[in-house]
């Protein structure tokens, strides 16, 4: 046999009862399901009706912007044309007007994720779950005729911009607080040179070795908005470096352009390696060395981010090593990509996986 059978019964009852209750969760991304910034201007016959006709609008186009967000392009074609009321959870207001007959708001619609997730499976259709581990953002910010770039600096515009972006869609973003603790960790200088230790130490905080540090400075003539993203090696982003224009809107405009193009572009490039292709189901038996409870604690919690595992089961337990088997989908390199994206090496050797928390 590939590994050697240890018996529960050999861990105190307390230590077992610990482990078996650890069973496997799996985070998602809140706002994944949700399309913000839906914007609706309907004259009806009354305001009210003017109101339910604009929240039926935004609630279907909401519905193929979140089926586009979560399928590949090729695909978009193949959507199923579904009654997108049936898979609405709730519609929050973001802000509205209205007169007697005239409703203009913009509007929040979140979705069934997993009424929206049946749907895709049973057209056939490969999508991509939302990315359990956020993407923390280090906005850096160079003002036209700047003499030095600004990070927690107040004001920094561009920051503001990531901010009101909110927390991503498939990727997950988190922007500091700037708070004492991240002014000490980290200054606008060290964040510029890629300072392994500061961007890990500020990551650590959000439990996630993905750092992304986005400079921006406005050109001398301020038509434009240079942008080039760095930070930790493997750190996920869409492009290295990208000029924006600020011609139209200014600079507010441009910088809410910029943060929305490279957040679209996370997703992108997020998607293009975690599409789930429920017909490449396996299963995959992994061996786990433990030092202890530690261990099996960050094991057990990594393998609640990664999509692709759809299930985990504990075939043997003891306190140095356990037994898995995981149900996935997906090819077994883009399983082991992502798994490792996750925190957890594979290395195949004897007929079997090791799996290491990192």
């Amino acid at each position: 046999m590939w590994f050697a059978i240890a018996s529960v019964r050999c861990l105190p009852g307390a230590l077992i009862l610990a482990f078996l209750l650890l069973v496997p969760t799996f985070a998602r991304a809140a706002d994944a399901f949700a399309v913000r910034g839906l914007e609706v201007d309907v004259t009806a016959g009354s305001v009210a009706a003017a109101k339910e006709q604009a929240m039926a609008e935004a609630e279907r186009a909401g519905f193929r912007r979140l089926l586009e967000r979560l399928t590949q392009t090729a695909d978009h074609a193949k959507l199923p044309n579904a009654d997108a009321l049936q898979y609405v959870r709730d519609v929050a207001i973001e802000h509205e007007r209205s007169s007697a007959v005239r409703y203009i708001a913009s509007l929040t619609v979140r979705y069934n994720q997993n009424a929206v997730k049946k749907l895709l499976r049973d057209a056939g259709l490969k999508y991509a779950e939302p990315r359990p581990r956020p993407v923390v953002v280090v906005p850096v910010f160079k003002a036209q005729g700047a003499g030095r770039s600004a990070l927690w600096d107040d004001p920094n515009p561009w920051r503001a911009a990531w901010v009101g972006q909110g927390t991503g869609a498939l990727v997950p973003l988190a922007v500091p607080t700037g708070d004492t603790a991240d002014i000490a960790t980290l200054g606008p200088e060290k964040a510029l040179a890629n300072d392994p230790e500061a961007l890990g130490a500020l990551g650590a905080r959000f439990r996630t070795g993905d750092v992304l540090v986005a400079a921006a400075a406005v050109n001398s003539a301020g038509t434009g908005l240079d942008v080039a993203l760095t930070g930790l090696p493997g750190v996920l982003k869409p492009f290295d470096v990208k000029t924006y224009s600020l011609a139209e809107g200014g600079l507010e405009a441009g910088l809410r352009a910029a943060v929305a193009d490279i957040a679209q572009g996370l997703d992108a490039t997020y998607k293009q390696g975690n599409l789930l292709a429920f017909d490449r189901a396996a299963t995959m038996a992994a061996m786990v060395p433990l030092r202890g409870m530690d261990d099996w604690l960050a094991v057990r919690d990594r393998l609640g981010r990664v999509p692709l595992v759809r299930r985990w089961e504990i075939i043997s337990l003891s306190r140095e090593e356990a037994a898995l088997v995981l149900h996935t989908v997906g090819e077994p390199e883009q399983v082991k990509s992502t798994l490792g994206a996750a925190g957890l090496s594979m290395d195949w050797s004897d007929g079997y996986w090791t799996m290491r928390p990192k």
